[in-house]
């Protein structure tokens, strides 16, 4: 395993720590106040634990050796990307932080890229 690579292993697991914990909290504070759960608790409690089975799905590809590969195409993804988003499955994953970076960047410089080459490099 490359340094890259085990780096983001190590940010997997600080954040699967991170959201066990959370929605741990959230059970116990759920159990004082059962009938009174608001639709915000609800729907941060159902994040939460979406947010924590994307994590366990990239842990888990890292373990079978296909962390990185686009599940659309089958293209590796760069895991200087990867490391921006770790728990991305799909090159498209990336379009809204290159739509942000390209609307609050003060110049956007044009490439001759194509779409591809701009998702995969």
């Amino acid at each position: 395993m490359n340094d890259q690579l085990a780096n983001i292993q190590d940010e997997l697991l600080q954040m699967k720590q991170e959201l066990e914990s959370r929605l741990f909290e959230y059970s116990f504070f759920q159990q004082d106040s059962q009938a009174n759960l608001s639709y915000q608790q609800t729907t941060l409690i159902y994040h939460v634990k979406e947010e924590l089975q994307d994590v366990l799905l990239a842990l888990s590809k890292i373990e079978n050796g296909t962390y990185g590969i686009c599940e659309e195409t089958g293209k590796m993804i760069p895991y200087s990307k990867m490391a921006v988003l770790p728990t991305a499955r799909t090159a498209d994953d990336f379009l809204y932080h290159i739509q942000f970076e390209k609307k609050t960047l003060p110049i956007w410089a044009e490439t001759d890229e194509t779409y591809d080459e701009a998702l995969y490099s």
